[in-house]
């Protein structure tokens, strides 16, 4: 009877395994529909964000440069023995969603709230470095799910969970696997064209919520056409505030996250920080 019992179970996985990779195999094929067409598309398109390409290059030279880096297996472990108040994903800075300021807007104020508790005072141009990977964050997931207005509770670490829930109906529990695979394709996509340029999914999305939870984020927008926004709109500004401010063994994981953002809004053709 038990191997009757054993027998029928490796069945079913293995029945199990096969529609998986059958998925996979499926959502392969969408990936590389998208990065084709997506291909034609930019060879089509020759108006590009020169200050955002020309950086991206130059952040790149720069990250190369930076060979003091923290060892990643010590850094993960160190993430996570380290005590400090993990915040979900604040504010929607999608650059999709128009209709979404106000609640971006509402987020913000949460995060600060939740910074201000911590008593820790950081600087101006430290938290800059903070709302740098704090954009990053924003703007992969604002790119995912580009169909919710409000991100609050949404973080870089969760995303294959919360692909999963938002695909779900809340009543039925019924899963629409169509928007599940659309959703999946396009995280797998934008994985593919971060890893590029440095981006490690397996160190990257804790070392970006550690950064926002040790720097903070900007208290304040700065002013439209003020020194400190066109400031904080250069990317070789931010490169040199970078290489100066930051701790040694931060900086390099810290311009890939630059680059990555550079790389974004060279793609979506928008602001480097997006509010």
């Amino acid at each position: 009877m038990d191997l009757e019992h054993t027998v029928a179970v490796l069945r079913s996985k293995n029945e199990q395994l096969g529609q998986e990779n059958h998925l996979l195999k499926s959502m392969l094929g969408l990936v590389k529909e998208n990065v084709e067409l997506r291909s034609k598309m930019q060879s089509s398109n020759t108006d590009t964000l020169e200050d955002i390409t020309v950086c991206s290059t130059s952040v790149r030279q720069a990250t190369s440069l930076c060979q003091n880096t923290v060892d990643e297996r010590q850094f993960k472990k160190d993430i996570q023995q380290t005590k400090f108040k993990r915040t979900s994903s604040p504010v929607d800075f999608s650059s999709f969603i128009q209709s979404s300021v106000h609640a971006a807007v509402s987020d913000r104020a949460e995060f600060q709230s939740s910074q201000a508790e911590s008593h820790i005072e950081v600087k101006g141009p430290d938290r800059v470095m903070g709302e740098v990977a704090y954009q990053l964050d924003r703007r992969i997931l604002s790119h995912i799910f580009q169909g919710h207005k409000r991100l609050y509770g949404f973080t870089l670490l969760n995303i294959p969970g919360k692909i999963k829930e938002v695909s779900t109906h809340p009543l039925t529990g019924k899963v629409d696997e169509g928007y599940q695979l659309h959703l999946i394709q396009r995280h797998a996509d934008l994985m593919k064209n971060l890893n590029k340029v440095g981006y490690k999914t397996e160190l990257h999305p804790s070392f970006t919520e550690f950064i926002v939870n040790h720097y903070g984020i900007l208290k304040e927008r700065p002013g439209e056409s003020s020194d400190q926004a066109i400031d904080y709109n250069n990317p070789n500004f931010l490169m040199k505030l970078i290489m100066t401010k930051a701790p040694r063994e931060l900086k390099r994981d810290l311009l890939v996250l630059l680059t990555c953002l550079c790389t974004m809004a060279d793609g979506d053709r928008k602001a480097l920080l997006l509010w």
